[in-house]
């Protein structure tokens, strides 16, 4: 491509950037530092993990303790972090790690990485789906009911857990989450803090109902709520002696190998805090320390929060009694935070208050999770691999194209998840085929210095330990930690639903090599049009 024919006849070279979808992405850099912190907090907030798991895994693996496990959790997180946060200051454009793998290592390489983060995506946003009704609708719905005395909520609770409602309220969650990031920088960002801070709030509600409460007042406060709703007398013991029966450890010793299987599930849901990488080109200072720090931070602090947490519960509840509810034992009520705090305080108001904010955090976690497949669509346009139009801009600046495509997507995922795969299952795979993708990324992290100097040499920080560039040794503790929760997960493959490893690594293997295939053909379908795209790759796309 050229440009007009200088006055010498002789014609200029086109710019650069002539070989993308246009000359600016359009998007706008309207994500604040703080904006971004809570972007990157968001998926490791406590709301999820103490209310999706974090009292079950004890029942899995006896005598795990969770303050050294959220201890150790936090270097693998942070490495995640630095990798990523390093990575997208060297090259702050939107798209997440496709845009990172495929400028430092390979396009194909990128794809396939971002082929396999997508997968994980659509997968998470399935669970989230099914999460929004089947631990957050359901015993919200029954705890009030309960509470409040109106047996038709707890009707619709139980209701709601069929396989229909779970898809077409899984599926109207999701549907707002698009909304709220289908209208520019502005809205989305004013409803994400209104919705993160009523969530934390609600959050911090019941922890301090629960520092507040003995342990003898909410034995007694729960005995007395469930004799008032029938369950009989002693509820509180007939909760452990029951899951005891069921063959669960209430009371454990001490167990190491327990405690790194527990600081693995931990992952699930602490080492996920990049995510306004995928937003690279939309933050503002991007190209500063302040987005890896950003990153680091939401590494420390969400295993930090959840540990503070957890220990309140712990005390006020009784360990014995969270391990039971959550493995085995018969309780009155779902064994949720809020739920029992609001059974402890026999409050209406109280469990509507707090059932209402823990609620909101799933359509806030399923729209974080729907910018990494929308930025990669994006930017998989602007390269040329998809049409031009998934670059379409609202007035607003969102992309809503690839925004309408994710949900679809997702949607498409959830009902697949519905109907033919383990709840937890779900949560698994998506947390496998994702580290796929970040140990690909911190492949990235270790040869950029060497792959890529002059993006190197261009970046806000070139320090180095022992010889070693930072960056590199962020991305060798990435690659390590992404080996570490899958052999961890192998070795325990009861536990953490692989029994059926086959359909696993299907799925996968399937995901790889349709990447590999896009590749091949995208690039001969655009050479028949005189277009070579791996030229894109050899450029970092205008802003």
């Amino acid at each position: 491509m050229t440009d007009t024919p200088a006055a010498g006849g002789v014609p200029t070279p086109a710019p650069a950037h002539g070989m993308f979808a246009r000359n600016a992405t359009g998007l706008i850099r309207g994500v604040s530092p703080r904006s971004s912190l809570i972007i990157n907090f968001i998926p490791g907030h406590p709301a999820q993990s103490l209310a999706a798991g974090f009292f079950f895994v004890f029942a899995l693996f006896p005598g795990g303790n969770y303050l050294v496990g959220l201890l150790l959790v936090i270097p693998l997180g942070l490495a995640m972090s630095y990798a990523f946060g390093l990575l997208t200051q060297m090259i702050p454009r939107s798209g997440g790690d496709y845009m990172l793998v495929s400028r430092v290592i390979h396009p194909m390489v990128g794809l396939i990485s971002s082929f396999c983060m997508t997968l994980a995506g659509l997968l998470s946003n399935a669970f989230f789906g099914i999460a929004f009704v089947t631990i957050g609708l359901a015993p919200g719905l029954a705890g009030i009911g309960l509470v409040g005395h109106w047996p038709t909520l707890v009707r619709w609770s139980a209701e709601i857990q069929s396989k229909h409602w779970q898809i077409a309220l899984g599926g109207l969650m999701m549907c707002l989450s698009a909304v709220i990031l289908a209208g520019g920088w502005g809205w989305t960002l004013r409803i994400q803090n209104v919705l993160f801070w009523l969530v934390t709030t609600t959050l911090a509600l019941s922890v301090l109902i629960a520092l507040f409460t003995t342990h003898s007042t909410f034995v007694s406060n729960f005995d007395g709520f469930a004799k008032s709703i029938g369950a009989g007398n002693g509820a509180y013991e007939h909760t452990i002696k029951t899951a005891q029966a069921a063959g669960t450890n209430t009371s454990p010793a001490f167990d190491w190998g327990n405690t790194i299987a527990v600081m693995g599930f931990f992952c699930t849901f602490s080492i996920f805090s990049y995510w306004s990488t995928f937003i690279g080109g939309e933050l503002r200072q991007a190209s500063t320390m302040k987005t890896a720090n950003n990153m680091a931070i939401a590494a420390v602090a969400g295993p930090v929060v959840v540990a503070i947490c957890a220990a309140i519960f712990f005390h006020t509840f009784g360990t014995a009694f969270m391990i039971a509810a959550n493995g085995g034992g018969t309780s009155p009520v779902a064994p949720q935070y809020f739920s029992l705090i609001a059974a402890s305080t026999g409050s209406t108001i109280i469990a509507i208050v707090l059932f209402g904010g823990y609620i909101l955090f799933w359509p806030l976690i399923c729209y974080i999770s729907f910018i990494q497949p929308t930025r990669m669509l994006f930017a998989y346009a602007f390269d040329g691999l998809l049409p031009k139009s998934v670059t379409k801009l609202s007035k607003n600046g969102s992309p809503y194209v690839a925004v309408l495509l994710a949900l679809v997507a997702s949607f498409i995922t959830l009902v697949w998840a519905v109907n033919g795969s383990n709840f937890f299952q779900v949560l698994v795979y998506a947390t496998l085929v994702q580290l796929i993708a970040m140990a690909l990324v911190g492949l990235s992290a270790v040869v950029v210095p060497y792959r890529k100097p002059d993006v190197y040499r261009a970046s806000t920080t070139k320090r180095m330990i022992a010889g070693i560039p930072v960056v590199a040794i962020a991305g060798a503790g990435a690659i390590l930690t992404c080996v570490f929760v899958w052999v961890l997960y192998f070795h325990y493959p009861a536990q953490f639903f692989l029994t059926d490893k086959q359909k696993m690594f299907s799925i996968f293997g399937v995901t790889i090599a349709l990447a590999i295939i896009y590749y091949f053909a995208v690039k001969a379908y655009r050479k028949s049009q005189g277009v070579d795209v791996d030229l894109a790759f050899a450029e970092i796309p205008p802003e």
